[in-house]
């Protein structure tokens, strides 16, 4: 199915591009509203992602994986906002605390549609490095196998598997220390 796809997005067929756009959209905007936390940047970010994608879908090779390399092209674009947003607050440039809103239920037990669920989720995934909040995100959130997210992330399977395992047991143990601490 891919190649057929490639080949009409390499074509610049507006049909194609328009299909794509359409499939794919609500799940990348969320990915990424979930990755930097901000629902306006994702949409931003997702339409930086499909602009980049018509740009360069022509220097691809024949044996593209299209979605993975899409959700690659978001991931860098993400985890380049983040580090451009942590350098402004390092420096003083905006306040370390925003509003943020997550809706990853998948990975919350209990009460999943709660505020305060939502703020915890959101609070533990600032804490892990943009990386690895990617990878849980990409695994859990999106249903990506570790081969799609290595693609996305330009490691290996194996990689990402330890990755993500690491990340769960990091994201377990920070979660448990705001939820103690948000019942104090």
């Amino acid at each position: 199915m891919d190649v057929q796809v490639v080949e009409n997005l390499r074509a610049k067929d507006p049909v194609a591009f328009r299909s794509l756009v359409e499939r794919l959209q609500q799940p990348l905007t969320g990915y990424l509203h979930r990755l930097v936390g901000d629902h306006e940047v994702a949409l931003d970010l997702a339409q930086d992602t499909f602009l980049q994608v018509y740009k360069e879908i022509e220097k691809t090779s024949q044996d593209l994986l299209l979605d993975p390399w899409i959700y690659r092209i978001a991931t860098n674009f993400g985890l380049r906002y983040l580090n451009r947003k942590r350098l402004r607050q390092f420096i003083g440039f905006e306040s370390a605390s925003s509003p943020l809103d997550f809706d990853i239920h998948l990975m919350v037990p209990g009460p999943e549609h709660t505020v305060e669920a939502r703020m915890l989720v959101e609070e533990t995934l600032s804490k892990l490095k943009p990386k690895d909040a990617a990878c849980l995100l990409l695994h859990y959130g999106n249903d990506f196998t570790y081969e799609e997210i290595g693609h996305v992330l330009e490691m290996t399977p194996e990689a990402v598997r330890k990755r993500v395992a690491r990340s769960v047991e990091k994201f377990r143990a920070f979660y448990g220390q705001s939820s103690q601490a948000s019942k104090q």
